[in-house]
């Protein structure tokens, strides 16, 4: 856990500190799947003394190791994660919801917001690449890597009139 207490940087108005930080993440959890997140060359904190308070911007290169959500094989996902919070010097005229999550009486919580920036910046799916074909929900073969000889998936015909329905799209044409 990292934390930066901004009061003790003696920033004025205009100043800025940067720095890197070397941070370890503790797995990510997306759609009950557990992902490793590494973050090799550790995170970029700079603040910056602004008026009113500080603007505290984190940035990392991140990569997440995990299964495809496709064919369940390793997927390696490559993200840039970035981040900016601002935490005003008097609580006078904002609103509790205002206030950062991860920025408590001026001190930020650099690792949550590392954090929540690396999951807000990986996709909703995590696969092995773009062009996965997936598994077959048949005989559960990876299509990557061969195909199979299952038979077309048998339509229920109690859903079978809704081929034949079509949907007006709006536009009046």
């Amino acid at each position: 856990m990292v934390y930066l207490d901004l009061t003790d940087l003696g920033l004025r108005s205009g100043d800025r500190h940067e720095r890197t930080y070397p941070l370890d993440l503790e797995p990510v959890l997306l759609g009950g799947v557990e992902y490793e997140i590494l973050l090799a060359n550790g995170v970029d904190v700079s603040v910056d003394r602004v008026a009113g308070g500080f603007l505290v911007t984190v940035a990392a290169d991140a990569k997440a190791y995990g299964p495809c959500a496709r064919c369940l094989g390793e997927a390696v996902l490559k993200v840039r994660a970035e981040q900016q919070e601002f935490a005003p010097t008097a609580r006078d005229g904002w609103e509790e919801s205002e206030f950062s999550a991860f920025i408590e009486e001026l001190v930020v919580d650099v690792s949550g917001l590392v954090r929540e920036a690396v999951v807000l910046a990986l996709p909703p799916q995590v696969v092995c690449s773009p062009e996965c074909r997936g598994l077959c929900p048949q005989c559960g073969r990876n299509l990557n890597n061969a195909t199979c000889e299952c038979a077309a998936q048998e339509v229920d015909e109690r859903w079978g009139r809704l081929r034949d329905l079509r949907l007006e799209d709006g536009s009046g044409s």
